[in-house]
């Protein structure tokens, strides 16, 4: 009995590397604005779509089947799985690309910022009630920092990639929701590679005539490593560390980390592109950080 308890307790990661690992996810996600915009202006958003979901697909049964990790889906499960392929899969990979092959890359980051006002909605809809005062402050200082950082970087010109990339924030919202129902039951890499192999049988069919018309030879090198990097790292790997994330903090904890989203993209792009920073995203981004702390504070109860 001792020793099992013990080996429980050595298990269980600590609270401070749990955050470490939320933060280095949203990052990667930040920095997947700059390389999947780079891959997009190098290859048709259907072919982009059908080699990202054909190599997840691939690459995540490879892995499963090598490790001997595969395992059936409950019956019970199956519903909720088939909810995160539409929604997170299909409505939010899918439709990123289509909304990032339409926009900025900066913009879709500061749009996908709203996915914990999304969230908050969501969350008060289901539970029928109003989310406390101080996480309404919280998030209202962290959409505050968002928008300055915005205004004083660029103007954003509002179009149909921009709109697209707001209803796909809402389809990420959902997906964090219906996900946090099968963490607890099925490894954060066997639950992404499921629920991809799902979402990859209707999206392959659609993309798969796209491929005649891409022009392969005017892909170059780092537009193949851009299109490597989309394929691996921001769902494969962030994702699944994220499901490993929601097993060990709330849903309403680490959804505002997604505003620093924005700010990592913003200084990707300065760094990779060449743009430009000014004092007004240094101040946005402190006061995003600022509202990262008041909700952090008021969503810091431990999970039931």
């Amino acid at each position: 009995m001792k020793g099992s308890a013990s080996l429980r307790l050595t298990s269980t990661p600590s609270p401070v590397s749990v955050w470490i690992v939320a933060v280095l996810v949203v990052v990667g996600w930040g920095l997947n604005f700059v390389f999947a915009k780079e891959a997009l202006n190098q290859v048709d958003v259907g072919a982009f779509n059908f080699m990202r979901f054909g190599g997840m697909t691939v690459i995540g049964w490879i892995v499963i089947i090598r490790s001997g990790n595969r395992k059936p889906i409950a019956e019970e499960h199956r519903r909720p799985l088939a909810l995160v392929a539409v929604v997170g899969f299909c409505g939010y990979v899918f439709g990123f690309s289509w909304g990032l092959s339409l926009t900025s890359a900066f913009s879709a980051s500061l749009l996908l910022a709203m996915v914990p006002l999304f969230v908050v909605i969501l969350t008060a809809v289901i539970e029928r009630q109003l989310p406390r005062a101080k996480v309404l402050l919280g998030l209202t200082i962290a959409i505050g920092g968002s928008v300055i950082f915005a205004v004083s970087r660029t103007s954003v010109e509002v179009g149909w990639g921009d709109l697209l990339i707001v209803l796909v924030a809402a389809c990420y919202a959902g997906y964090l929701m219906l996900n946090r129902k099968l963490v607890d039951h099925y490894s954060p890499f066997v639950l992404t590679t499921y629920a991809t192999t799902l979402a990859s049988i209707p999206i392959l069919l659609l993309t798969l005539p796209t491929l005649f018309h891409q022009e392969w030879s005017a892909i170059s090198g780092i537009g193949w490593a851009a299109m490597m990097w989309v394929t691996v790292v921001p769902v494969f790997v962030s994702w699944s560390l994220w499901n490993w994330v929601l097993r060990h903090l709330l849903l309403q904890q680490v959804a505002p980390l997604l505003f620093i989203v924005p700010v990592v993209s913003g200084i990707a792009a300065w760094l990779v592109l060449d743009e430009s920073i000014v004092f007004g995203q240094i101040a946005g981004a402190a006061i995003i950080l600022l509202g990262l702390t008041v909700n952090g504070h008021a969503t810091s109860r431990p999970r039931v």
